[in-house]
């Protein structure tokens, strides 16, 4: 694959016309982090790559947003803003390398977006280059703007077949003057769903709701004992924090989960971090159920039935399951994810993804993407409008 780095946003779309002209399929690259998910190129064509299309283009600290080019890495972003008291709080798995662009055509989202949103809350502009080598571009960089169609959220998820994006307005929060980590170790599902319920309408307002399994989380566990470990994070100011971390154990208490404590300053930032990297972690298979909240217990204890040596970490608040197995299940990946997993979200308004696979031309539409929510043919609409040769990421997604 021949691999192609244009300097600016008129060098790209030059690139992506003249692909357009020879039908030359095109693969839009940012940090590379992410070329595991989505089925396999299949087609030889043009890598198109962002990184050097990484500049500031606007930064009104006072107004809380900032405009950049979309090849700059999550943590070059997260550094610049640090030194503004400011964050974009998106937990992001090797943020050295992901770029923004590769965070939004992937709708990555970590375990913060239970109190702080989605990559779509914070996409408020966009700018991109269509398959035809048009730029286009919607939103503003303003917070209230609504001019135009709402590209930022049709682009956000779209894994780059509809348009390489190659700049984006996103809005900014203020980082809080603390955090805190409240665990507690459960043993059954019962007392897990009701402690849940409690935390969906808790005073406390957590912007992460974590449950774990497995041998990996041990050190921060409580009782290693029981079964899973329900972590918790508080952010605010000193006061904010000291009254959370009591009212929160005493809920907890009520709910049948006694003994929660506070982790230290060094564990809280070793639990997230890890946390934040699972997605990306070296397991054998790794798979993501996206559910309802109310789903996820049940999806839980089908994967641990499964495979009771697996690694979970599960966004719980959000309905976000992610397991890692150790070894293909005996049923494969087809038994697991279409016969198995799949009926079960789908009870739960959900679906199921493959994040990684040991053989990933093996993988299909359905084992990859599950079941999906909208009907095939509008996909295909939608992709024939912005990309109507069908050449930018050919065959990665769910068109068909």
């Amino acid at each position: 694959m021949q691999s192609l780095q244009p300097g600016t946003v008129e060098e790209l779309a030059g690139l992506v016309e003249q692909a357009y002209e020879q039908s030359v399929p095109m693969y839009p690259l940012g940090g590379q982090t992410a070329l595991h998910y989505g089925l396999p190129a299949k087609t030889d064509g043009w890598g198109i790559s962002t990184e050097k299309l990484n500049r500031v283009i606007d930064f009104p600290v006072k107004d809380l947003t900032l405009t950049v080019e979309t090849g700059i890495t999550i943590q070059a972003l997260a550094d610049m803003l640090a030194n503004e008291g400011l964050m974009l709080p998106l937990d992001v798995p090797q943020q050295s390398q992901a770029t923004l662009g590769g965070v939004i055509a992937t709708n990555c989202n970590g375990p913060r977006r239970f109190g702080y949103g989605t990559v779509r809350d914070y996409v408020i502009g966009i700018q991109a280059v269509n398959g035809k080598g048009q730029l286009f571009h919607g939103g503003g960089r303003v917070v209230k703007n609504v001019a135009g169609y709402d590209f930022c959220k049709l682009l956000t998820g779209s894994m780059g077949t509809l348009g390489i994006i190659s700049q984006a307005t996103v809005k900014l929060k203020p980082v809080p003057e603390e955090a805190v980590t409240v665990a507690v170790s459960l043993d059954d599902g019962a007392t897990v769903e009701n402690c849940i319920a409690m935390l969906m309408e808790s005073p406390t307002v957590p912007v992460a709701v974590e449950l774990l399994y497995g041998a990996r989380w041990s050190e921060y566990a409580g009782d290693p004992n029981r079964r899973y470990t329900l972590a918790v994070q508080l952010a605010g100011t000193e006061s904010e924090i000291t009254w959370g971390q009591q009212r929160l154990a005493d809920d907890l208490k009520a709910c049948g989960a006694p003994g929660a404590f506070a982790l230290s300053s060094e564990a809280h930032v070793a639990l997230w971090q890890q946390i934040q990297e699972f997605p990306a972690a070296e397991h054998e298979l790794t798979i993501q159920v996206k559910t309802v909240s109310s789903g996820a217990v049940p999806v839980i204890e089908k994967c641990t039935e499964t495979d009771p040596q697996c690694t979970i970490q599960s966004d719980i608040g959000n309905g976000v399951v992610t397991v890692g197995f150790e070894e293909m299940p005996e049923t494969g990946i087809s038994g697991l994810v279409v016969s198995q997993l799949g009926p079960l979200a789908t009870v739960y308004h959900g679906h199921v993804e493959t994040l990684r696979c040991p053989a990933p031309e093996d993988l299909t539409l359905g084992t990859m993407w599950g079941q999906l929510s909208g009907p095939q043919w509008l996909h295909n609409r939608v992709k024939e409008q912005f990309d109507p040769r069908g050449l930018l990421n050919p065959g990665r997604f769910v068109y068909q």
